[in-house]
């Protein structure tokens, strides 16, 4: 405890010998807090908020340091940290950069503490987690968070000796949040534990041994990938040729490949252009269509194995994503012919317990590209490498892979298990290129407000022309004709009104209410005579009949 309290005298400046001493407000001074909450500055007392934070502030300051210096955690430290996590869901990130620091180093040393109670440590736990949480707000050069502590405190909870006696009782929700937590500070391990980490690891790597499962996912879960350039040598190059080959060496699906995997896809979305994946492009989609556990052949059975080793959606679209674009884009022709041999899968008429992964698929991957996209195009600038311009996706990269999904998606929109994944992959596939998406969808829609025989087909059309409804109106001019099919739209859609059908019936009123809240309503009746320049398409538009 002598160490601690040493600790704790260099962690905090601001009390030093644990003595109180008043602190001057800084909304007086100029100061520039990390991040607000914006909304805040609504509220009708926001002229108050400055110095009721700062007062705040100042109070959790002076308590908690002085409760970690007196060794009390419980209850003073417990009390003030659970009132720090007040202050940050109340008035946000509203402190310094230095503060955030401070606060970032104290939490971890007390998380990391020997012999704490496992609910004060989730309690920490979840605190530092909050604090972690914006990692654009600090840099590696700002902070830096050793990796054994955390590691030690990793095996000791999670490979316990004496919990299956029923000696020590853990939370059960201990795994989840400190696994969360390793993966909020992974990103402040310095440049040298990644040496540290495989000498450690390393000898473990045997394919042989059960040993193995535990080596890779402890590298899955503790490696660092978000890395400048420069130190790329001391980072991911030490350990992905090793690590590749041993991938695509393995044929039988062993139960650690799927962690490694989850490593490739985090290392890929992380350095995108700084890791050269050409040569493994057709191994790797190869491995996804395998993993998918598609039924090939009359009466064919799937392996239950096989369904247990499965890969993680969600890390296979990270995967995918962070492999398009490029020169030649080899990824796209790869995933061309991936949806290509499966898209038969996706009709309506073929089911089973592989249609629930093809369909998340289908739906998250475009979401992962429109938030590269946003990454790529519009997010701020920040510590963190951007993307390489040559390594950017371009419009004709994007019209390329909404050609590849489109025909998939219009299948799956009337699926045995429903039209909302169809629905989000072409909202988002919409948002990248409007002109390629929403005519086709167009007309299935037209063609199901005229059939009355056939009321899954109108309710699963007007589904996805809900989640559409933004991109068909949007003035950017990527789809101006879009604008002119709201009026025959809106009038094709009241037949759906129908007290006897009450999905259709709720359908239809979520149509007609997200229509009519993107597009104004306004009486037009009298422009034709007042203006002599209107187009077309802007006549054809005139809302007077939904205003009468």
């Amino acid at each position: 405890m002598a160490d601690l309290k040493k600790r704790e005298r260099v962690i905090f400046p601001w009390t030093p010998g644990g003595e109180k001493r008043p602190l001057r407000p800084r909304w007086r001074s100029g100061f520039i807090p990390q991040k607000e909450i914006v909304y805040n500055g609504m509220l009708p007392y926001c002229d108050r908020l400055d110095r009721e934070a700062a007062e705040l502030l100042a109070e959790i300051k002076a308590n908690l340091s002085r409760a970690v210096l007196l060794r009390e955690l419980w209850p003073g430290v417990a009390f003030w940290s659970r009132k720090l996590f007040s202050f940050l869901k109340l008035y946000g990130r509203r402190f310094s950069k230095e503060d955030h620091i401070l606060f970032i180093n104290l939490l971890y040393e007390l998380v990391t503490l020997p012999n704490l109670e496992p609910h004060m440590m989730c309690s920490y736990a979840r605190l530092l987690i909050q604090l972690l949480k914006k990692k654009e707000l600090l840099s590696r050069d700002d902070l830096q968070l050793p990796w054994r502590p955390l590691y030690e405190l990793y095996e000791r909870l999670i490979y316990s000796k004496t919990e299956h006696l029923g000696l020590v009782w853990f939370p059960n929700s201990v795994d989840h949040i400190l696994k969360a937590l390793i993966k909020s500070c992974r990103l402040y391990f310095p440049a040298s534990s990644t040496k540290e980490m495989l000498d450690e690891w390393r000898p473990l790597l045997c394919v042989f041994d059960v040993v193995m499962q535990k080596a890779i996912s402890n590298m899955e879960l503790f490696l660092p990938t978000i890395m400048p350039p420069e130190e790329h040598s001391q980072g991911f190059q030490l350990w992905f040729d090793e690590l590749m080959n041993l991938w695509m060496s393995v044929q039988n699906q062993p139960s650690w490949e799927g962690h490694l995997v989850n490593l490739f896809a985090r290392l890929a979305n992380d350095n995108i252009g700084y890791v050269d994946w050409t040569p493994y492009i057709p191994t790797i989609f190869t491995r996804i269509l395998r993993s998918l556990n598609l039924p090939v052949g009359v009466s064919q059975m799937v392996a239950p194995r096989y369904l247990i080793n499965s890969y993680d959606i969600g890390y296979l679209v990270l995967w995918i994503t962070a492999l398009l674009g490029g020169p030649g884009n080899p990824a796209q022709k790869e995933l061309t012919c991936l949806f290509n041999s499966i898209a038969s899968f996706f009709h309506p008429s073929n089911h089973g317990r592989w249609q629930s992964r093809l369909m998340r698929l289908l739906q998250r991957l475009p979401a992962s590209v429109v938030r590269r996209v946003h990454r790529e195009r519009y997010a701020g600038s920040s510590w963190i490498t951007p993307v390489p311009e040559c390594q950017k996706l371009t419009d004709a990269d994007l019209q390329e892979f909404t050609r590849s999904l489109t025909g998939a998606a219009l299948l799956a929109m009337f699926s045995k298990t429903g039209s909302t994944d169809a629905a989000y992959a072409l909202q988002n596939l919409a948002l990248l290129t409007p002109q390629l998406v929403i005519p086709p969808v167009l007309e299935k829609t037209y063609a199901a407000m005229e059939t009355l025989t056939e009321p899954h087909t109108l309710t699963a059309t007007l589904s996805c022309m809900i989640g559409m409804a933004r991109s068909l109106v949007s003035p950017d001019n990527r789809y101006p004709e879009g604008r002119a099919h709201v009026l025959p739209l809106l009038m094709g859609s009241l037949p759906g009104v129908d007290p006897n059908d009450f999905s259709k019936c709720m359908i239809t009123f979520q149509f007609i209410t997200t229509f009519t809240t993107l597009v104004p309503l306004v009486d037009c009746s009298s422009a034709p005579f007042r203006q002599t320049d209107l187009t077309e398409v802007k006549t054809r538009t005139d809302v007077k009949h939904l205003c009468r």
